[in-house]
């Protein structure tokens, strides 16, 4: 997919107004997968600069395509679910405009950095994270989760949101200690009108993906909560628990049953077709069959104490085995953080300045440059697939 014709290349155009607040263009951030492309923009107000929004668009030819009016339809689609999103620890969708030929969705800009960067830019021999900030982030994303989870239509029937690409990359901090769940471009919800799945395939990053999803079996917000748990574990150990550096072992098929190994089967020809990368899904795959409790319980026992108990359940492979909601698994880990004292967002903020203070003076005692953290990238930076 081009760059939608309509945009412009200078820094300071106007791209639009809506009511009394300019658009003013900055620049291009990046070209989505399904033709959005992502701009950052800054509002202009009678008083002056309003901060900077994300623009989500796509390019509406006047003779569209299919996959043009498929792209739109699905940022339609996003703006409309999150409507029914109004929670702190979620970053917002605003709205929609189209403005000659261009359809714009105008997404909160988080200002601060997802947990994927600030796991890259700390170095593994200097301590990352206390057992309070793995704690408090997970917390505060399960208690987005459940609100999530939990939304009711314009006549109290469920939507039944399920997010299902929640990782490092989709968890956010500020810089005042905030934690945001980004991008629910890619959830599953019983929206009126939504655009239905054409292939039965993990959604987002497939290294996150829940075994269900893996194996092409339903998915409910228990399979959110796995995904979290994956974050958690590797925010926590900087490994990944699905993707162990020793490979999987040789004898590990043998644990699969007839009806198990069509099942994967199913689940490889699934991803073959959605074009995912076949070595890589085939492991992943293969491990989402197969993993055992003890399995699990191996991993837990290099996790931090407080952690351990949570994660060994939310990380099992039988969905009936993990917590059942977002918010059983926020009130546990919530008290083991309060065993631990008082800690918010204000400890949040300061133990990140501290830890980034530590890693500046890290790399540069090593020689190397002290790459600062990006302040802004777009929360909803993936696919608006269903």
């Amino acid at each position: 997919m081009s760059t939608p014709r309509k945009f412009p290349a200078r820094k300071g155009a106007i791209l639009f107004s809506a009511g009394q607040t300019a658009y003013e263009f900055v620049m291009v951030l990046e070209q989505g997968p399904h033709g959005e492309t992502l701009l950052l923009a800054r509002k202009r107000t009678a008083q002056g600069p309003a901060g900077d929004v994300i623009l989500k668009c796509v390019d509406l030819p006047a003779s569209p395509t299919a996959g043009a009016s498929r792209a739109a339809d699905r940022l339609a689609e996003e703006v409309r679910l999150a409507t029914y999103l109004c929670h702190p620890g979620i970053a917002r969708a605003h709205g929609l405009k189209q403005v000659e030929g261009v359809l714009y969705a105008i997404v909160e800009c988080v200002e601060g950095n997802s947990l994927n960067t600030l796991l890259s830019v700390v170095p593994e021999r200097i301590t990352r994270f206390s057992n309070a900030f793995l704690l408090y982030v997970g917390a505060e994303v399960a208690q987005a989760l459940h609100h999530a989870h939990t939304r009711t239509d314009d006549t109290g029937q469920p939507l039944g949101i399920i997010h299902r690409a929640v990782d490092l990359d989709r968890i956010w901090l500020t810089w005042s200690g905030q934690v945001k769940l980004t991008d629910f471009g890619l959830a599953l919800s019983k929206l009126s009108g939504r655009i239905a799945s054409t292939v039965q395939r993990p959604r987002g990053n497939a290294y996150y993906a829940s075994p269900e999803a893996l194996l092409g079996l339903t998915v409910d917000a228990r399979s959110d909560l796995f995904q979290l748990g994956l974050a958690l574990y590797e925010l926590a150990t900087g490994s990944h628990p699905m993707d162990p550096p020793e490979g999987l072992p040789a004898e590990v098929e043998q644990r699969l049953s007839a009806r198990e190994r069509q099942r994967v089967e199913e689940a490889l020809q699934a991803a073959t077709e959605a074009g995912l990368d076949g070595e890589v899904v085939e492991e992943l795959i293969l491990r989402a069959a197969t993993y055992t409790p003890q399995d699990v319980e191996h991993l837990a026992a290099k996790l931090p104490s407080p952690l351990r108990p949570s994660l060994n359940k939310v990380l099992q492979r039988d969905p009936d085995q993990r917590h059942h909601t977002a918010e059983e698994l926020e009130l546990e880990l919530r008290t083991q953080l309060a065993r631990l004292g008082a800690y918010g967002a204000q400890e949040a903020a300061e133990e990140l300045g501290e830890v980034l203070t530590q890693a500046g003076e890290e790399l540069v005692r090593l020689g190397g440059n002290f790459l600062p953290v990006h302040r802004r990238r777009s929360p909803d930076d993936v696919s608006t697939q269903p």
